[in-house]
């Protein structure tokens, strides 16, 4: 598969001054020593001296506080002239694009806020959305003109939202139900199937989807850098890049009824974003996605899906030191697909008494976004419409859930078995026990295999049934000790004899697959793109054991009250880093964040403490919650080495990190 480079930055958009025509590799703007004049500071970076700004020479790394501000590139505060500067008009083009940028964020006095969107004002719009959540609307208070911001309009629109552009060989892609014939118009494809009369009658003051004006534009530049930098490093993937323009073939869509801004998005989700978890690299769930895209081309899966592969291909490019962090990322393309998915549910909810499957997957992969993202966006909403879906297929009230379960179709197992593994691990977050506990202990408690083939949950997330068992347990006995430590009454034989149901429980059902390579068949339409994800068995018995042990370390900080010093916590740690020493860094680690987070949270040994920050740091942080995880243990440290004694990782966690999920 071939796919073209997105396209460039308009012409107004601002030039960073260490990009140059088609790559951010390399500097061709350094540091410089210009004569000042008496309107410049006596000292502060060369930006500001360029611009004859006052610099508040306040360093934050290689800035100064005012460029951070600003959200501008520092060029910090280099001694010596480059020869770029020599050259008068490559100064200017340099501040004419700050002031454009500057002039486009409304942050120079008595220049009106720019938009791209503002031009298309005269355009004919479709029924639009309330403004209170209106993202595609001018910012100015006093423009009066509503635009439609369903994924479909964006043709109305110049707003380039990809990141890059597919182009497919139609040979090895022809076999694909629903591809509309090349010399088929885009424009002749229905319109979102998700637009209805009900959508007006939403209720918008809900916290979830209100928007300050701040917010409400999208933003609407295109990503800036040259990506096939990044793919060259990447050769196995045999994808060609270029700068050349989009084909006409190019605006055709994949997808039946999906344009090309989703397209492109959908298939690099299928050959990138797939292989970043254990999760999303299940042949299961992959077969699942891609079925409800094709039967809802520009659903809230679709969105989903490209929300995360726009986040991850941004990611990737901050990686690979192409691109600076997004400084505004509420405008960026992925939250515009984040918001529009979530729209979608809360629309979709209106429309229909009941959620479906596909709304519980688009939910489940909006909370995956929220943890790809750093853990910085709301999760619970999306969670608790997969609970609420539970609730609604009668699992938790049935006198046997079991034989309901067994009568559900492959996909909603495959559902509960996702929105269980989130619900349990979120418990750790909320410092509550999981909602369906009781039905939790029913399904885990099985040893007859009654998943299926394929189905266990160490294939699906590397942490066993039995495990997973105990972890929703032992918040359970989290919980109730809590309160009874509140009312003064708390037993602590009760509590030891809890704590020792749940340990032997876990040692006597452990299961280990015989296999762990996948059984089911990836799709077909699919396997010659996507590819057969798996890891040796070895490995996957490994990270069954950590989390197994990890299960152990939690219930012991429940019964010792979370002190380091215990012998069982001491000796739990011990093992858990023994296994991740057998255990080489890859991939893999990023499931393991629970197990690295808890051991490093649990020991005072320095050696422990490195180890286990080193195996976050050995993958790339700028994608996912690696990078606040380590920062919850580095607290948690932080508080044990000044005050002594133990330290509640629990209540840590919810204080630097309110949204992260240890998934």
């Amino acid at each position: 598969m071939v796919l073209d480079l997105f396209k460039k930055r308009s012409t107004d958009s601002f030039i960073s001054p260490f990009s140059s025509g088609s790559s951010r590799e390399t500097s061709t703007y350094n540091a410089v020593d210009i004569p000042r004049t008496p309107s410049t500071s006596q000292g502060g970076c060369w930006t500001c001296r360029l611009r004859r700004k006052k610099c508040d020479e306040q360093r934050e790394g290689d800035s100064c506080r005012t460029c951070v501000r600003l959200t501008i590139e520092c060029l910090g505060w280099g001694p010596k002239r480059p020869e770029w500067m020599r050259d008068k008009q490559a100064i200017e083009t340099y501040k004419a694009n700050i002031k454009a940028k500057l002039t486009r964020a409304g942050l120079i006095q008595g220049q009106p806020r720019t938009s791209m969107i503002q031009a298309h004002a005269a355009k004919p719009a479709p029924a639009s959305r309330p403004t209170t959540y209106h993202r595609l609307s001018a910012p100015s208070p006093k423009a009066s003109e509503k635009f439609p911001s369903t994924a479909s309009s964006l043709l109305a629109l110049d707003v380039d939202l990809r990141p890059f552009d597919y182009r497919y060989d139609s040979p090895r892609m022809g076999g694909m139900p629903g591809i509309p014939d090349p010399s088929n118009g885009f424009h002749q494809l229905p319109v979102a199937s998700y637009i209805d009369s009900n959508v007006n009658s939403m209720d918008f003051d809900a916290p979830m989807y209100q928007y300050s004006p701040q917010s409400s534009s999208v933003h609407s530049e295109p990503l800036d850098f040259d990506m096939g930098l990044y793919i060259a490093q990447h050769s196995n993937d045999q994808l060609d890049f270029d700068i050349r323009s989009p084909s006409p073939i190019q605006s055709v869509p994949l997808f039946a009824g999906q344009n090309s801004i989703q397209e492109s998005h959908v298939m690099y989700f299928f050959e990138h974003v797939r292989k970043t978890s254990l999760l999303t690299s299940s042949n299961a769930l992959t077969n699942l996605t891609y079925t409800m895209i094709m039967q809802e081309p520009r659903g809230a899966v679709t969105n989903a899906v490209c929300a995360l592969s726009s986040l991850h291909f941004t990611r990737m490019g901050v990686a690979q030191g192409l691109e600076a962090p997004d400084p505004n990322p509420e405008h960026s393309t992925a939250q515009y697909f984040h918001d529009e998915a979530a729209f979608q549910l809360a629309s979709g909810k209106q429309a229909k008494p009941h959620y479906d499957e596909s709304d519980v997957l688009a939910a489940l992969y909006l909370l995956c976004f929220s943890q790809m993202a750093g853990s910085t966006a709301e999760w619970p909403p999306m969670l608790a419409i997969a609970l609420e879906w539970i609730s609604q297929t009668g699992l938790p009230a049935g006198e046997s859930p079991k034989l309901v379960l067994a009568n559900m179709s492959t996909s909603s197992q495959l559902i509960v078995k996702c929105t269980m593994w989130m619900d349990i691990f979120a418990s750790f977050t909320l410092m509550k026990q999981p909602k369906y506990l009781a039905l939790y202990k029913c399904l885990l408690g099985d040893q007859n295999g009654f998943w299926g083939r394929g189905l266990y949950m160490d294939n699906l997330t590397g942490c066993p049934d039995e495990a997973m068992l105990a972890l929703s347990e032992i918040s359970e006995l989290t919980q109730w000790k809590t309160s009874e430590q509140a009312k003064g009454s708390l037993n602590f034989r009760e509590l030891v004899r809890r704590g020792d149901d749940i340990e032997q429980r876990l040692q006597n059902r452990q299961h280990e697959p015989s296999s762990f390579s996948e059984q089911t068949p990836l799709h077909p339409d699919l396997s010659l793109d996507a590819g057969v994800i798996s890891y040796p068995d070895e490995a996957m018995r490994l990270v069954g054991n950590v989390f197994r042990e990890s299960a152990l370390l939690y219930l012991y900080t429940v019964i010792n009250e979370e002190n380091p010093s215990m012998p069982e916590i001491i000796a739990s740690v011990d093992t858990i880093t023994q296994i991740l020493h057998q255990l080489a860094p890859s991939e893999l680690d990023r499931t393991l964040v629970f197990p690295v987070c808890l051991a490093g949270c649990m020991t005072d040994n320095s050696s422990h403490r490195d180890f286990l920050k080193s195996r976050l740091q050995s993958q790339d942080e700028s994608i996912g919650n690696l990078l606040r995880t380590r920062l919850v243990m580095e607290a948690v440290w932080q508080k044990r080495d000044t005050r002594g004694g133990p330290s509640e990782w629990r209540e840590t966690l919810r204080e630097q990190c309110p949204n992260l999920l240890l998934i």
